[in-house]
């Protein structure tokens, strides 16, 4: 850190403007294009627009994660009392009011499940109710996994969600006004206990909304490798979305290549953090053994998924990896944008590996009967991955809707100008 505090440069642009149409248009436009392609692609597809769904929850679980990403940081932000983050606080802040859009798209999943829809969740469909094959998951989950209660628990993550973002920036924006810094004393006591909080209901949320598509299987850590992902996949959009900012006129000069250089340094930490849980989860399971957990990896190990699971190992954690490690990755703008890019890519290619191989259900015959027997089941080999355009087409859809909502939120000050520590943000430097 620079001992010679800085302040804004009297000819720096910090207002959304313009900027924040450019941004709710190209989102509009992404998300009715490609929605409407996605669409047409789920009527053609010949399997009562399941594919759809799956790639929807796949899509929505990814815009999802950047916004749980951009709230950790606000809150990390000011648990710690960071000083580097200030000038791109607000631009976290923005992200992570996406929530309430967000939640409007989730129910494109909740509305089909409380109408009936069966082909989506397992536990939702009749067979899932079959005492004879399903004795186990009935009497150990059926309390749980069911379309009311799931719309219930939904609610309550989000007005968790919406709440803890409106509250910090809500006297964020106030500080703008006031100057007040006992305003930064207050968010810093209120994310202490909100961060638990906040860690709960993520836990809860990736457990319902993505481990729950294959009901028989179950891992504690799921949910802080979904978290993990979900960081990973917010600093590689904020350093997009900073450029941009950057390459509109606003920002030249408060955002350096010093707080880059940080954002690549979390890039980096939250790659390694990622695979650190991703390994972990795999070990435990492996070398416990018990069938009803290591069928997973089976899945994913023995079958056309083995393909996508080296791509997802080299993809997401060893190439960027080493990569990250220089000092001039992270400080020379054009490599640290298209690791930004590629990170963001392996993070829809890890939550397309962890839904996908749940879409295939066994066929089991009962009294005469063929039911489903539910997701990973049967013989490995005969699993496909079964690639499909919509789980591209939606993915870009659900991108724009996520583009759409960050327009609709940056309005006034994109920096927060009166924050005691801007300062010692504006002047930061790296050693």
């Amino acid at each position: 850190m620079s001992n010679a505090e800085k302040t804004l440069h009297p000819e720096e642009k910090f207002k959304a403007g313009k900027l924040a149409g450019s941004f709710t248009k190209t989102g509009a436009g992404l998300a009715v294009a490609f929605g409407l392609i996605s669409v047409l692609l789920g009527m053609s597809q010949g399997d009562h627009w399941k594919r759809f769904f799956f790639a929807y929850v796949t899509a929505w679980s990814f815009v999802l994660s950047l916004a749980i990403g951009a709230l950790f940081f606000v809150m990390l932000h000011h648990l710690v009392r960071a000083r580097w983050s200030t000038v791109l606080r607000r631009l976290a802040e923005i992200m992570a009011s996406t929530f309430p859009v967000l939640a409007v798209a989730g129910l494109g999943i909740l509305i089909p499940l409380l109408a009936g829809y069966g082909d989506l969740y397992y536990w939702a469909h009749h067979d899932a109710h079959n005492h004879t094959i399903n004795h186990h998951l009935i009497s150990k989950l059926g309390w749980w996994l069911n379309p009311s209660y799931f719309a219930i628990r939904y609610v309550i993550y989000f007005a968790i969600y919406i709440a803890l973002a409106r509250t910090f920036i809500k006297k964020s924006r106030e500080q703008d006004e006031s100057g007040d810094p006992e305003l930064s004393n207050r968010m810093r006591v209120l994310s202490a206990p909100l961060m638990i909080v906040f860690s709960f209901n993520t836990v809860f949320i990736s457990f319902d909304v993505l481990m729950s598509l294959a009901p028989k299987w179950y891992s504690t850590i799921f949910g802080v490798n979904f978290f993990g992902g979900a960081n990973i996949a917010f600093f590689a959009a904020l350093i997009l979305i900073s450029l941009v900012v950057q390459r509109s006129g606003r920002l030249t000069r408060a955002i350096t290549t010093e707080h880059y250089h940080d954002l690549g340094k979390w890039l980096f930490a939250w790659t390694f953090f990622w695979a650190y849980t991703a390994f972990s989860q795999f070990m435990l399971i492996w070398y416990a053994n018990l069938p009803e957990e290591t069928i997973f990896y089976k899945y994913r190990m023995f079958s056309e998924w083995q393909w996508v699971t080296i791509a997802v190992a080299v993809g997401h954690f060893a190439f960027p990896f080493v990569f990250l490690l220089s000092r001039w990755t992270k400080r020379i703008l054009p490599s640290l944008s298209f690791f930004a890019v590629w990170q963001l890519v392996f993070h829809w290619v890890d939550l397309y590996w962890n839904v996908m191989p749940n879409y295939h259900w066994e066929k089991t015959q009962v009294d005469g009967q063929t039911v489903f027997s539910g997701p990973m089941m049967g013989d490995p080999i005969m699993h496909s991955v079964g690639f499909s355009p919509v789980d591209v087409t939606m993915w870009l859809a659900l991108a724009g809707v996520f583009l759409f909502a960050v327009g609709r939120s940056m309005t006034g000050n994109l920096i927060a100008i009166k924050d005691p520590h801007l300062p010692s943000s504006l002047s930061f430097e790296n050693y």
